[in-house]
């Protein structure tokens, strides 16, 4: 039987955590809950640009699907 590991950082600010207050949360460690929830509203923007360029590029392939043909 082993015994996991913490990180010694934060993942967020990347300060030392303290031994008697941390956070693990979503597979991580954070020193304040701040820094948790500074995390998942990154996250979130990040996931949000990414469903925007997403749909962009299908934008630009329905446009140059209906673009009718010069000959």
């Amino acid at each position: 039987m082993s015994i996991a590991t913490r990180a010694a950082a934060c993942t967020t600010c990347n300060k030392r955590l303290n031994r008697k207050s941390w956070y693990y949360r979503n597979g991580k460690y954070f020193c304040t809950k701040r820094c948790w929830t500074k995390e998942q509203a990154k996250a979130q923007q990040e996931q949000a640009e990414k469903e925007k360029a997403e749909q962009a590029k299908e934008g630009a392939a329905k446009q140059e699907a209906t673009k009718p043909d010069a000959a």
